[in-house]
């Protein structure tokens, strides 16, 4: 008993030992995904997608990316067991936020110009339900269980809560100009949104009747990565070349870091130790060590890089 214990023990350890983190960076102008090991930060691979990529995200089981193609009118699916696209799937007229359910069934793709959020079943690959949303949706995010998306309709100045299970609208919440990006906390059920032309961050209490409190940034900012455990939120700032880092518990921008030019796509590394910031003029990645906050590193990608949405997948 006690040799099948350890056996299986060594299994588990070797499996998570095995894991590595690697991070799909969308690159607009190049047409490409750039695939970078995390544990290295090199470029391991540049991936051909469907014209003028944006969104991303990556599916909970580390087996499938995502990416929108706004101008392409598709959605590029990938194999991460060997970084190869699968397939481009046609779809509406801009998708560009996208999310995949935690189980990986379901992928939500926002349509900036039919004001659709569409539903994707990821086993067929065909798009089995549209749900009206309002104008311009662009950055969207789910609820750690699955059973709430949430939708930023940039020209109507919103975010919507939508029950995944019924497609039912339960809630619009007014937040400030032209919302974009949006990131969905995993245990507290707060939901941070970053109003480009506002110039500032709303952050929403779910478990406070849906206040709002909106907290200023830098100059358009985009989007946003959580760091629960140091209790802060890392927001890009498009024109400033910026990352402004907010204390959840100030409430205030605590500094402001000067990344790349036109930084936009963000995302808090899984090991918590990291941040990585996509920018879009310079076709890099730029490192932020969460303790120190300072750049430790840059990355070189490839032409426009975005990275609008979950580009961390672990495999």
């Amino acid at each position: 008993m006690n040799y099948l214990i350890s056996i299986l023990l060594l299994f588990c350890v070797t499996s998570i030992a095995q894991s590595a983190t690697f991070a799909y960076i969308t690159n607009q102008v190049s047409d490409t995904v750039s695939v970078i090991d995390t544990s290295s930060n090199q470029v391991i691979k540049h991936i051909e997608v469907g014209h003028r990529p944006a969104g991303v995200t990556a599916s909970s089981d580390g087996k499938r990316v995502y990416i929108s193609n706004p101008e392409s009118q598709e959605i590029s699916i990938i194999d991460t067991s060997n970084n190869t696209l699968i397939k481009n799937v046609k779809v509406g007229d801009a998708p560009v936020g996208i999310v995949v359910s935690p189980d990986g069934k379901k992928l939500y793709i926002a349509d900036w110009y039919l004001n659709i959020i569409s539903i994707m079943d990821t086993s067929t690959m065909k798009i089995i339900s549209d749900i009206k949303v309002g104008k311009s949706p662009s950055g969207i995010a789910i609820s750690p269980a699955g059973n709430s998306l949430f939708v930023a309709n940039r020209d109507d100045n919103n975010l919507m809560i939508i029950n995944t299970e019924t497609e039912n609208i339960e809630a619009i919440i007014p937040v400030q100009t032209a919302p974009f990006g949006v990131t969905a906390a995993k245990s507290n059920n707060k939901i941070f949104v970053a109003n480009v032309r506002g110039g500032s961050v709303s952050i929403i209490d779910l478990n406070d009747d849906n206040s709002v409190t909106n907290i200023k940034t830098g100059k358009f900012p985009y989007a946003i990565a959580h760091d629960e455990m140091k209790n802060r939120i890392f927001v890009t700032n498009q024109h400033d070349g910026t990352v402004s880092v907010i204390s959840l518990t100030e409430e205030k921008v605590i500094k402001t870091i000067k990344v790349g030019d036109y930084p936009e796509g963000i995302e808090l590394h899984p090991s918590g130790d990291s941040v990585y910031v996509a920018n879009w003029f310079d076709g890099t990645m730029n490192i932020i060590d969460t303790n120190s906050l300072e750049i430790t590193g840059e990355i070189k990608t490839q032409d426009g890089s975005r990275a609008f949405g979950n580009f961390f997948s672990i495999h």
